[in-house]
């Protein structure tokens, strides 16, 4: 026979499995996710998110500016953390064609 108290542990159990599966369905759900909350997302400290930012993250591809707050994709972060995608790549691709564009502005003045 189970004893009443079991009974009320089981209920308890229960309730923080239901919360549990809410919070988890919360976190990935969400896309878009400020500094605080990707910092918290990836364990990271604050500043090392902005250092990221800085130094390794591109504006418009890992996180947008928008009404004064920046923002981070989550699903690009996320290639990002399992090395789908490379950054280093990405920049080298883009600083070469600003390369050349500034290099036909020179040919053409």
């Amino acid at each position: 026979m189970i004893e009443m108290e079991n009974i009320n542990l089981i209920k308890a159990m229960a309730q923080d499995i239901e919360l549990i599966k809410k919070a988890l369905e919360n976190q990935t759900a969400k896309r878009w996710l400020n500094v605080k909350e990707l910092s918290t997302y990836l364990g990271y400290s604050k500043d090392h998110i902005y250092k990221l930012k800085e130094d390794t993250f591109i504006e418009g591809v890992h996180f947008y500016k928008k009404t004064g707050k920046i923002i981070f994709d989550r699903v690009t972060i996320d290639s990002w953390v399992v090395g789908k995608e490379n950054t280093d790549d990405i920049n080298q691709s883009r600083r070469q064609i600003v390369d050349n564009v500034l290099l036909s502005i020179q040919k053409v003045s």
